[in-house]
C-alpha cells in the first residue's frame, strides 16, 4: 500500500535549509561542491539522484522506493548545523520529479513544489561555464579516460590513454550543455525565484571571495572565524584540452551541424528498416 511523503519520511529526518547546486556536466561544480562540503556547515553536497545512485539504491520508477531512499540521502547529505547540500544536473532533477509524481497525492506539483518539498528552504547556486567548447571537450576526455574527479593533494596516474579527437561528441555535448543551461535559467524565471549565478571562470579567479559570497547569498556563517578556503579538487585540463580546442575551432560549426543531422537521418533509417 502507497503512503504518502509525509507519511514516509519522518519531519525530523529533514533540513532546516537545502542548498542546491543547480548545474551541467563538468561545469566545476565538482569543485564547487567538494570545497562547500570541506567547510563542514553548508551540507555534504553529492550526486544523490544520478542513475547509477538510484539503481544502487533500487529506486527505479515508483515513490514508495524514493521515499525509503530519502532518509539515507537526508543523513549523508546534512551537516551538523542541519544545513543539507545536493548537487542536481537538470536531467537528474526532471527523472526525480518524474518519479515523484507516481505519488497520486504529488501529480500536480510544478518542479519547485516538488524540491521545496524534499528540500526544504531550498537556496539555488547555478554553476555554469562561459566556454562550452571547453567544458564539452573536458567530458569527452573523461568519458575516454573514466576519470572525472582528482581530489586536492591526490596524484593524476601517469598512465597515459590514447585519447581520440571526436570534434562530433564535442558538438553536440556542447548542444546538449547549451540546451541546459537554458532550461535551468527558464526554471528560475518562470518560477521567480531567486539564484546565485557562479561562472566557472570568474569562480577559479576570485574563489575565497565567490565561496564567501555564496555563503552570504546562503545566510551561512563559517563554523569557525578566520578559516581558510582553499580548493578542494585539482584541475585536470591540460595541453590536450588546449590542442583539442585548437583543432575543434579550426572545424566550421555548420559543417558539424549537417554533419550531425546526417548521421542522425541515416541511424533513423536503418532503425525502420
Amino acid at each position: 500500500m502507497s503512503v504518502s511523503f509525509a507519511e514516509a519520511v519522518p519531519a525530523h529526518l529533514l533540513p532546516v535549509k537545502s542548498v542546491i547546486i543547480c548545474s551541467t556536466g563538468r561545469s566545476g561544480s565538482t569543485l564547487l561542491c567538494k570545497t562547500l562540503s570541506s567547510l563542514n556547515c553548508v551540507g555534504k553536497a553529492e550526486e544523490f539522484f544520478i542513475p547509477q545512485e538510484l539503481a544502487r539504491n533500487s529506486v527505479h520508477a515508483s515513490a514508495d522506493e524514493l521515499y525509503r531512499y530519502l532518509p539515507k540521502v537526508y543523513q549523508t547529505g546534512k551537516t551538523s548545523n542541519q544545513v543539507f547540500g545536493i548537487k542536481l544536473h537538470w536531467d537528474h532533477m526532471t527523472n526525480l520529479t518524474k518519479i515523484a509524481r507516481t505519488d497520486p497525492t504529488l501529480a500536480s506539483r510544478s518542479n519547485l513544489e516538488l524540491l521545496t518539498l524534499f528540500f526544504p528552504n531550498p537556496c539555488l547556486i547555478f554553476i555554469r561555464r562561459n566556454n562550452l567548447a571547453k567544458q564539452a571537450i573536458s567530458m569527452e576526455i573523461a568519458r575516454q579516460t573514466g576519470v572525472y574527479t582528482v581530489l586536492k593533494g591526490a596524484s593524476i596516474s601517469n598512465k597515459k590513454n590514447k585519447l581520440v579527437f571526436k570534434p562530433l561528441n564535442i558538438y553536440r555535448y556542447v548542444q546538449g550543455l547549451q540546451g541546459r543551461n537554458e532550461n535551468w535559467v527558464s526554471f528560475f524565471n518562470a518560477n521567480n525565484v531567486p539564484f546565485f549565478e557562479v561562472v566557472y571562470e570568474d569562480l577559479v579567479q576570485e574563489f575565497p571571495d565567490t565561496i564567501q559570497r555564496i555563503l552570504s547569498f546562503a545566510d551561512i556563517e563559517l563554523p569557525e572565524q578566520g578559516l581558510e578556503i582553499t580548493q578542494a579538487t585539482k584541475k585536470q585540463g591540460n595541453d590536450v584540452n588546449e590542442r583539442w580546442l585548437r583543432y575543434y575551432r579550426w572545424i566550421p560549426e555548420a559543417a558539424l551541424a549537417y554533419y550531425s543531422e546526417l548521421r542522425s537521418f541515416v541511424r533513423q533509417r536503418l532503425v525502420k528498416r
